[in-house]
Parts: C-alpha cells; sequence; structure tokens
C-alpha cells in the first residue's frame, strides 16, 4: 500500500468519524435509545458516506462510538442529555424575572440621581 493510499483512507475515516459522531449527537438528541441501522446508514449516505450495514457495523465497532451495533440497530455508548428536551428546573428554587429586577434597580439609581 502506497504512502498516498494511506493518507487517503486515514482521511476518508476521520471525516466518516465526525459524520458519525454529528448524527449520533442528532439521533441520541431526539430521545432515541435506539437507531435502527438502516436509516443511520441513509444519513450517512446524504452525508456522502456510501457503505454496505455491515461495514457500517464494523467501522462503528471500530470506532468505539457506540454500546452495541448490528444490522438491524445501533445503541449508542453513554446518553448525550438534550437540555431543550428535558430541563432541568429544581423546584426548590425560586424562579427570578431578570426584567423586573432590572427595572427596580434602574428606578432606584433614578430616585437617587434626583435632587432631594
Amino acid at each position: 500500500m502506497k504512502v498516498s493510499e494511506v493518507l487517503l483512507f486515514e482521511a476518508y475515516f476521520d471525516d466518516l468519524r465526525v459524520a458519525v459522531l454529528d448524527r449520533l449527537a442528532q439521533f441520541v438528541g431526539s430521545d432515541n435509545t435506539e437507531i435502527s441501522t438502516e436509516e443511520f446508514r441513509t444519513a450517512l449516505a446524504q452525508d456522502g458516506f456510501l457503505m454496505s450495514a455491515d461495514e457500517l457495523v464494523a467501522a462503528l465497532n471500530d470506532m468505539q462510538v457506540v454500546s452495541n451495533a448490528t444490522v438491524d440497530s445501533i445503541t449508542p455508548a453513554g446518553n448525550i442529555p438534550n437540555d431543550m428536551v428535558d430541563p432541568e428546573v429544581d423546584p426548590e428554587e425560586p424562579e427570578v424575572d431578570v426584567s423586573d429586577m432590572a427595572g427596580d434597580q434602574a428606578l432606584s439609581a433614578v430616585k437617587d440621581q434626583l435632587p432631594t
């Protein structure tokens, strides 16, 4: 194998890794715990990475970004929290209206500037 072929293969694999991580983030962010391999393969094909399901499973296992990859489904490794879907609200913490606070502070500053 020539050096240029090795470099081309490494560049392709790096680009594929970026595309896989991006697509995984999109799927996990939409609250999916398992992803259809065919659906994921189609999404990668839209990014320009055409491969069979077996090639995709082998690549995902080599990248170690999934906990389980089969021809039928992909289970991402770990959980990427989606704060927009599941906002963490502390029930003990009172809600603060920042605009009211700013208005009160501005009114107080104006009153301090007025002659008495």
